[in-house]
C-alpha cells in the first residue's frame, strides 16, 4: 500500500515467523549432527532474547508510529501527502525513523550472538565441559 504500514508487517511477519522457524530448523539440523555432546545455551538463551527484543522495538518504537501517522495523513488530506516529502520530512518523522535504530542494534547484537555460538560448535567453545574432556 506505499505506507510504513507494510514494512511493519513485513519485517514482524517474516522475520517474527519465518526467520524464528528457520533459525529453529537450523539449530534442530546442528543438534543432530553431534548429538553426543551438551550444548552451552546462553549465547542462544542471549540471542533469542535479543533478536525478538530488537524486532520488537523496531516495530513499536519506529515502523508502527511511523506508519499509524501515515495512514492518519492519508485519511484526513489524502495519500499524496502522507508519502510527500513535506509529511515525511517533518521533525516528528525523522526522529520517529531514528527511534528505529536502537532495536536495530539490540537485533544485531542477537544476530552475532547466534552467529559466534555457531561458530564455536565448530571450533568445540559452544559445548560444555564433560568430565572426560
Amino acid at each position: 500500500q506505499g505506507l510504513n504500514t507494510t514494512p511493519l508487517h513485513g519485517h514482524a511477519a517474516l522475520f517474527g515467523v519465518y526467520g524464528m522457524l528457520g533459525i529453529g530448523l537450523m539449530l534442530m539440523c546442528l543438534r543432530v549432527l553431534i548429538p553426543a555432546r551438551e550444548w552451552k545455551d546462553g549465547l542462544l538463551k542471549f540471542s533469542f532474547w535479543t533478536l525478538n527484543g530488537g524486532l520488537m522495538a523496531m516495530c513499536v518504537l519506529s515502523l508502527l508510529p511511523v506508519g499509524l501517522l501515515q495512514t492518519k495523513a492519508s485519511v484526513e488530506t489524502g495519500y499524496w501527502y502522507a508519502r510527500s516529502s513535506e509529511f515525511m520530512q517533518t521533525d516528528l518523522m525523522q526522529t520517529l525513523r531514528w527511534m528505529r535504530v536502537p532495536g536495530d542494534t539490540i537485533f544485531f547484537l542477537g544476530a552475532v550472538a547466534l552467529v559466534v555460538f555457531v561458530a564455536g560448535l565448530k571450533t568445540g567453545s559452544s559445548f560444555r565441559k564433560t568430565e572426560s574432556t
